[in-house]
């Protein structure tokens, strides 16, 4: 390059030699690859031939492997019937004592690559290339209507389904759980009636707790059932509100008119403070009396309580008009938190906060009047249970 490395010359023709030999190493690759084409074009089978053929050492042809070429030949064969996969038939060819090109075991994937490959049709492919334009110079191995049937059976079996979204039909999906191990139960249909079921998701990935496949509809009834008779008549209205506040104030001092009215005065008082009506001392005396009052008529109604008082009471109306799963499964989302069932039949509920004390009231009124069924321990065992408080039955 010159004497001195500093020269531009020198810098001009090493950078002239890098395209030279940048330029004799793309050629070479482009040629060789033209060559290999026109070669494949022609019908022979270029680079490492698949397992089962060797070349003849005169023509230079692919043929067919005394000692392999059987083998190929029945691993198509087993893989047609439906029977085997990609890891049994390797399993098969290691106990026949047969070693890959490399001199190593057959694995899943050494066999999917043969089963994939058209070569032993009878075609000249690359790698796992459907394309089955070229007909080769070299024999077949196995018959053509064969390697369709593989390939057919592969495509069966490595089809991807999109899944959809979660299926509405299970009402109780993401609510109910299992008594005995505390998993949640998945939604499932039978294997030919598909009929809708329930099963423990310990049992659905080999674990079993012993609690057997219940069908949907059996326990989407009997809750059903269960909330219908939650019938509200005017004592057990008022029992309500004695749960939901933790005494039993008098009713005259219950008054809504009354709690609106001094709210209204404590507003006003406000006013006329700011405006100068009224001193300091005035405001304060009369405020306090006014809050004193307030505490003295308890606390004021909870809305929630109220709605959830009204969404029972339109329960079975709700349930008989609306035939939509889905609309049904809203209705029992806003009620529950969580269903537990055993033995086939919902054994607790854990209704969710503003339900509590409704559940709660009826819960006292079973335990005081028993008449045949309720939420505590009803005809069929039902319960309910809070969470927060280690589920014991309220």
């Amino acid at each position: 390059m010159g004497e001195d490395p500093n020269d531009p010359s020198s810098f001009l023709a090493e950078s002239i030699h890098e395209m030279f030999d940048e330029y004799y190493s793309v050629s070479l690759s482009f040629w060789t690859k033209s060559g290999l084409r026109e070669k494949a074009r022609q019908g022979h089978l270029v680079g490492m031939l698949p397992w089962g053929y060797i070349r003849d050492k005169e023509t230079k042809i692919a043929v067919a492997d005394p000692d392999r070429a059987p083998l190929v030949l029945e691993l198509f064969e087993r893989y047609g019937t439906g029977q085997e996969s990609d890891l049994t038939l390797a399993a098969w060819l290691n106990a026949t004592g047969a070693r890959t090109a490399r001199d190593g075991p057959f694995g899943k994937d050494t066999v999917r690559e043969m089963l994939c490959n058209a070569a032993y049709a009878g075609y000249v492919t690359a790698g796992r290339s459907k394309d089955r334009s070229i007909r080769g110079l070299h024999e077949a191995i196995v018959p053509e209507e064969l390697f369709d049937r593989v390939q057919e059976i592969r495509g069966w079996r490595t089809r991807v389904v999109k899944s959809g979204p979660p299926s509405e039909d299970y009402l109780l999906r993401k609510l109910l759980y299992c008594e005995r191990c505390g998993a949640r139960m998945h939604g499932t249909r039978g294997s030919r009636t598909a009929i809708r079921r329930y099963m423990c998701s310990t049992r659905r990935y080999g674990n079993p707790c012993g609690e057997r496949i219940v069908k949907a509809e059996k326990l989407e009834t009997q809750l059903s059932d269960w909330i219908r008779g939650f019938q509200p008549d005017g004592d057990l209205l008022d029992l309500l509100l004695q749960t939901a506040r933790g005494d039993t104030p008098d009713p005259a001092e219950q008054s809504a008119g009354r709690r609106r009215e001094l709210l209204t005065q404590l507003k006003r008082l406000q006013d006329l403070y700011v405006l100068g009506d009224l001193t300091k001392a005035q405001y304060v005396m009369r405020r306090q009396a006014q809050e004193e009052e307030l505490q003295r008529l308890g606390p004021p109604a909870n809305p929630a309580n109220d709605r959830a008082r009204a969404l029972l009471e339109d329960f079975p109306r709700f349930w008989d008009l609306e035939t939509q799963p889905a609309e049904r499964r809203k209705l029992l989302l806003s009620l529950f938190g969580q269903v537990w069932a055993q033995d086939g039949q919902i054994v607790a509920v854990q209704p969710h906060d503003p339900f509590l004390p409704y559940f709660h009231a009826i819960q006292q009124k079973i335990r005081h009047h028993p008449v045949g069924g309720g939420a505590e321990s009803g005809n069929d065992g039902t319960r309910t249970r809070d969470l927060r408080r280690d589920r014991p039955a309220l």
